[in-house]
């Protein structure tokens, strides 16, 4: 059984969509990042960087980074075509756009929904939001562009790459009008929206309504 370690609307969304496509035995573990747990020793065994996802294997191992996780997961099921194998053609393909999604993209996204990360006073982290949210409309315009599918992103079908980017989408400061701008972006996060695996995945991360006190 693999064993998810996550946190709401955070990069374990691609992961839990990718065990669930591959009908994988797993079980979620909760870490609260608010509460800095993330950063406790008990989780920097799992993964040192401190970041969220981490992946323990069936065998005891762990795995930490989005991308490596995914990777080595559609490995693990070579028959699902999550991940192209070494001698696909498309594997090149595959493997730099889930590197520039995981850097370009996904470092990106920090500034946007966490610009006090960034900056201390207020207008820095103003400006830290802004040349986010620029940079950000970039890295979409340049994935638009290169959506080679219809709708998935490499034309062999259905990929993580495509969780990752739905995912990232997910996170726009304007999504429906980022949408709208990119009618290939747009057709693709609807597809896979309505994806079971990452729709499953998508709900299990969806922030929890606040509790109203009486």
């Amino acid at each position: 059984m693999y064993t998810l370690f996550w946190e709401y609307m955070a990069g374990s969304i691609v992961v839990q969509a990718t065990l669930e496509a591959m009908n994988a035995d797993y079980r979620m573990e909760y870490v609260d990042m608010s509460a800095g747990q993330h950063l406790e020793p008990e989780f920097l065994v799992r993964n040192p960087a401190g970041r969220v996802p981490a992946l323990q294997l069936p065998d005891g191992g762990i795995m930490g980074e989005t991308s490596a996780i995914v990777t080595h997961l559609g490995e693990m099921a070579p028959t699902s075509g999550l991940t192209p194998r070494p001698g696909d053609p498309d594997r090149g393909d595959f493997l730099f756009w889930l590197s520039v999604m995981s850097t370009a993209g996904y470092i990106t996204s920090g500034r946007v929904g966490h610009p006090e990360r960034y900056a201390r006073d207020r207008d820095a982290i103003r400006q830290v939001k802004a040349q986010g949210d620029k940079d950000y409309a970039a890295f979409f315009d340049l994935m638009e562009n290169h959506i080679a599918g219809a709708p998935y992103f490499l034309p062999r079908g259905l990929t993580v790459l495509d969780f990752y980017l739905a995912m990232l989408a997910e996170w726009i400061s304007d999504r429906d009008k980022a949408l709208s701008q990119r009618p290939a972006l747009a057709r693709l996060c609807s597809t896979v929206r309505e994806t079971p695996s990452y729709a499953t995945a998508l709900a299990a991360h969806a922030m929890p309504e606040p509790v109203l006190q009486a």
